[in-house]
């Protein structure tokens, strides 16, 4: 069932709908200012016709949010992230505390679950999905859209093939409908009491593609390796700047001794590494996603497999053929359109000076 939202708090009602008007991205609200809300990149203060909000005010909004079991959980945990719907919109929402007091960050999804043409993905976001096993991780910072491109994929699949697909989220942001696919999403709290207990569940439930938000620790890692190893096609994501710092932090997750044996793994099970970053456009209609893309060819297997990492960028510059590209390709292209400013590469380049030397 969907979280149902309390429907007696105006506040509350009028400052979602300011969002979904306005098309804004994201909405902050905390003690002692304005509520305000991201549009396009630039946070914008709602100030007309309201006060600065006090205590009271951030404790209502965040209560009005939350049903009996989020409460108790953050009351525990100091720190919830949850999904509700309002007027036929998507939200996910994250609350925590500051000097004691209810601090709300909600992020606005897409109406629909975007297909890969409209997220501008080449065309290997979809040849990997036709894969009936190995592991696809998707990168970047928080707000990268890792989520809406994870769901893209899953919806490729639930359009195109008869599969059954297990998602593990949470909190569950997109609801995907049953299309030629059967597809069961399990809410971390909701359905499910943590994400090691789901996955070795759907082990014995017969996916053939499970996905599950970010591998955070070794086990989890280890269950997802496995998983790509046992004939399923797994989906996951990592907090890395780049496709050869995740292969790093997956492999440095384990103790030393245990490295040799997760470099085979790894470079026998991934298939494929997309790093997004999210820049915003010149002219401030909004944001494109630059890419960054490694695809595991023979190549790239043989470089985890002998611990030589650091010639991954040049495999990845050499691999056009395979779909692969860097970051800096695929931000200097869009400087090359002018679709954004080189200031606003400098925020988010792994190479400042391949940039430069290209764009001058």
């Amino acid at each position: 069932m969907e979280n149902v939202i309390r429907e007696d708090h105006l506040l509350r009602d009028m400052l979602l709908q300011v969002m979904i008007d306005h098309n804004g991205s994201d909405m902050y609200i905390t003690t002692g200012t304005f509520p305000a809300i991201k549009i396009g990149g630039e946070i914008a203060s709602i100030n007309e016709d309201i006060q600065p909000l006090v205590w009271k005010d951030t404790f209502e909004f965040a209560e009005s949010l939350m049903n009996e079991r989020e409460h108790e959980k953050l009351k525990k945990e100091k720190n919830l992230d949850f999904s509700f719907s309002f007027n036929g919109r998507r939200f996910r929402g994250n609350i925590s505390f500051q000097m004691g007091n209810y601090m709300t960050v909600l992020r606005l999804l897409t109406s629909e679950i975007p297909n890969i043409e409209k997220l501008w993905l080449p065309d290997i976001y979809k040849n990997v999905t036709k894969l009936w096993q190995w592991l696809i991780l998707v990168t970047g910072p928080t707000g990268s859209w890792k989520t809406t491109t994870l769901a893209s994929m899953v919806d490729y699949i639930n359009e195109n093939y008869r599969r059954h697909i297990i998602t593990i989220e949470d909190p569950v942001e997109y609801l995907h409908p049953h299309k030629k696919s059967i597809v069961d999403q399990k809410e971390v709290g909701k359905d499910i009491p943590d994400y090691t207990t789901a996955l070795i569940g759907a082990m014995r439930q017969n996916p053939q593609v499970i996905l599950f938000w970010e591998m955070r620790n070794r086990e989890e890692i280890e269950m997802a390796l496995t998983l790509a190893e046992t004939w399923h096609l797994v989906f996951s994501t990592l907090h890395t700047r780049s496709a050869g710092q995740t292969i790093s932090r997956i492999i440095d997750t384990f103790q030393e001794s245990e490295r040799e044996q997760v470099r085979l793994q790894l470079a026998d099970a991934m298939v494929a590494i997309f790093s997004q970053r999210l820049l915003v456009m010149q002219d401030g209609s909004g944001v494109r996603m630059a890419k960054e893309i490694l695809v595991n060819n023979s190549a790239v297997g043989n470089l985890i497999r002998e611990n030589d990492l650091a010639q991954i960028q040049t495999v990845m510059q050499m691999g056009k053929r395979d779909g692969m590209q860097l970051l800096e390709e695929d931000v200097i292209s869009l400087i090359q359109m002018w679709s954004i400013s080189k200031e606003e590469w400098l925020k988010y380049a792994n190479n400042p000076k391949l940039v430069q030397d290209a764009t001058d």
